[in-house]
């Protein structure tokens, strides 16, 4: 009881604390009359607003407010909503700042494209007038921003002469005068074309300030150690242009072009040309520049110069270098490279052989021939040696030592002789010419020299025999024509005149049977007329097809369809005229009469059949003949289709009696057709097992 009283008395403590002061004053919508003028709201009171001008009630909203417990005044305030304006359009060359929406008190803002400029105030506003939401003025206009005329210029005039009336955009052309032939021409310095714009969006003015027509004139262009590339003219005037290169082994100080500006002076100024490498190296006789990387040659650029083969600058010293000075002059001119001296030979009992060729001293590419006194030669070679002085200084082939002078032994060739000698002893450098004697041929070199090794080179030749010209024949003739000798092994073949056919092997070979003497291998071939008569098979072709029929002419035959070849297929023209093997013959095709076969019935009458002739067969199955059928007579002598009989299973000959037991048939009967079945089929078996 005690709690519940504590309970009450604090519910009322708050329900007399609960009141709320004048509800919250809103721009869109007031109290209704009844509420205006209390100052206090008991708890859970509420009040109703209605909406200001201007303004429309929010149906998702409800218009009124509640006095909560603690004092305040609960619900939404947005049950009043702005009206909206109409659309208010858009200025001629102009456009709408756009905002979200037209509503009661808001404002809309205007601004004019490019070039053109407002006139009017840029902002309206949606206001009451009347009662009516609108809005309280009308949009601006934009109207093209004007520029001042264009400025005149002396000694010139502009493509806006005839216009009064200048707006944002418009652009003028100057040019200047024309003047008479001698005088000097105007220049027009400066842009040739300016046009209004603007800066503050309000008043027009021109970009740049008007040209100049005067009177221009730079240098010419003198480059010293350089050279106009282009832009070359008799006068230079403004705008102008020329370039430059410089000359080579000069490198360009400053711009390479260069422009004439309104004051007649170029900009930037004209380049300087300055040398930048020494001359090209001096050539040095017999000497090379080695690795040169180019042609120019600047400042401690080094050239090294290397002698040629065999060549030096002074003993053992064979490169040498200089160098680019920053007077761009070289260090020194090298004196020529000189040929590298050999020593002088010293031939104990020799001698050159050419006296022109002997000399105080020897240089490089110096060629001397040396040779013995007579009684002495040079050991392991011929009488005479060409030295050559070579680049390191020394003799190549190394200087020989002259020897006693060795002999050669006297040639000795079985059936041969000696036809020539050049000297009466066979000493070192004696020449020998050897022939055989008749009957036999050399074989090997016909002529040799005696060598300081006391050898003979190239090597003694042998005689060998022979074989004589082999035998002519009639109307033809061999290869070996015109030779008089043949060797062991030596081939000539025959042939005939036109018109004529060889008889016999058409090569002989000289050869021996004993292995001493030598002859040819067999009697010589004949030339004779051999024709054979054209082959004619009746009812066969030939091939390969031809119309003339020699010796050695080879045919092949086939028979036409139906007919059969009797005899060889092929055939040779030989010597007598005849083919051989005889020409066969082409025989008709027949098939014989089909041979004996189980339970096979033919209707023949004869033993051969021709070709697309039938004969009419059957077959025999259980004592029972079945319809006749037929076979034809093919043109390869087979029967198409083949007269067979097929053999009946034992499964086939029952089904095949099954008709004789039919619905109907009397018992007596029946039962001896049962006990004939079970006969044949234990026969049957019976069969099988045996």
């Amino acid at each position: 009881a005690a709690v519940l009283g504590l309970f009450l008395a604090a519910a009322l403590v708050v329900a007399v604390q609960s009141t709320c002061d004048i509800p919250p004053h809103l721009p869109s919508a007031e109290l209704k009359e009844q509420y205006q003028h209390r100052t206090t709201f008991p708890y859970n009171s509420t009040v109703e607003y209605v909406c200001r001008p201007g303004y429309v009630r929010n149906v998702k909203a409800q218009n009124v407010l509640v006095c909560g417990r603690n004092s305040r005044w609960h619900g939404s305030k947005e049950f009043c909503i702005p009206k909206l304006c109409t659309y208010p359009g858009e200025p001629a060359n102009g456009r709408l700042v756009l905002a979200e929406k037209f509503s009661f008190g808001s404002a809309a803002h205007f601004t004019c494209n490019t070039g053109y400029r407002l006139v009017g105030n840029s902002e309206i506003q949606c206001v009451i007038k009347n009662g009516v939401v609108t809005w309280n003025r009308d949009i601006p206009i934009c109207e093209p921003i004007p520029c001042s005329p264009p400025p005149e210029i002396a000694n010139g005039k502009h493509s806006g002469a005839d216009k009064e009336l200048f707006e944002y955009g418009a652009s003028v052309t100057y040019w200047c005068h024309t003047v008479r032939w001698g005088e000097r021409p105007f220049s027009l310095v400066g842009d040739a074309s300016i046009f209004c714009t603007t800066t503050d969006n309000i008043n027009g003015v021109w970009n740049k300030p008007a040209p100049e027509c005067k009177v221009v004139k730079c240098e010419h262009p003198n480059v010293e150690n350089g050279k106009l590339l282009s832009g070359y003219r008799a006068e230079y005037t403004y705008q102008d242009t020329v370039m430059f290169d410089c000359n080579f082994r000069y490198a360009m100080n400053g711009s390479d072009a260069s422009t004439c500006k309104e004051d007649g002076l170029w900009d930037p100024p004209l380049p300087l040309c300055q040398l930048s490498s020494c001359d090209d190296p001096p050539d040095v006789p017999n000497a090379v520049k080695a690795k040169l990387a180019g042609n120019l040659f600047p400042v401690e650029t080094v050239v090294t110069y290397e002698c040629r083969q065999g060549h030096q600058f002074s003993p053992g010293e064979t490169t040498r270098h200089i160098k680019c000075l920053p007077d761009f002059t070289w260090t020194e001119t090298p004196h020529p490279c000189e040929r590298i001296r050999c020593p002088n030979p010293d031939i104990s009992n020799g001698k050159p052989l050419n006296v022109w060729e002997d000399k105080d001293y020897y240089v490089y590419g110096d060629r001397l021939e040396v040779t013995c006194n007579d009684g002495y030669a040079f050991k392991g070679h011929s009488n005479s040696i060409v030295l050559q002085c070579t680049s390191d200084g020394r003799w190549d082939p190394a200087v020989p030592e002259c020897i006693p002078e060795p002999r050669c032994p006297k040639p000795d060739t079985a059936h041969g002789r000696e036809i020539y000698k050049s000297k009466n002893d066979y000493i070192v450098g004696t020449r020998l010419t050897l022939a055989c004697d008749s009957g036999y041929v050399l074989r090997g070199r016909d002529s040799t020299e005696c060598q300081a090794d006391a050898s003979w080179a190239p090597p003694l030749p042998f005689c060998d025999k022979v074989c004589g010209p082999p035998p002519q024949i009639t109307n033809g003739q061999h290869s070996g024509l015109g030779r008089e000798q043949f060797p062991y092994g030596a081939e000539v073949t025959y042939s005939c005149v036109e018109g004529l056919s060889l008889i016999g092997d058409a090569s002989v070979y000289c050869t021996s049977d004993d292995g001493v003497n030598l002859a040819w291998s067999g009697p010589a071939p004949e030339c004779r007329v051999v024709r054979c008569p054209k082959p004619a098979v009746e009812r066969g072709r030939m091939t390969p097809q031809r119309f003339t029929f020699p010796y050695g002419a080879d045919v092949r035959f086939s028979c036409e369809e139906g007919f059969v070849l009797h005899g060889d297929a092929e055939s040779r023209c030989l010597a007598d005229g005849a083919w051989h093997p005889p020409l066969p013959t082409c025989q008709p095709v027949r098939c014989p009469r089909p041979s004996r076969q189980e339970n096979l019935v033919t209707y023949s009458f004869k033993s051969q059949y021709k070709v697309n002739e039938t004969l009419s067969f059957s077959c025999k199955r259980d004592g029972r003949q079945s319809a006749n059928s037929q076979t034809t007579c093919s043109a390869n002598g087979t029967w198409i289709p083949p007269p067979t009989c097929k053999k009946s299973d034992t499964c086939e000959k029952i089904l095949r009696n099954r008709e004789d037991f039919q619905c109907g048939v009397p018992l007596t009967e029946l039962k001896t057709l049962l006990e004939v079945q079970k006969l044949y089929l234990e026969i049957q078996k019976l069969e099988k097992e045996l």
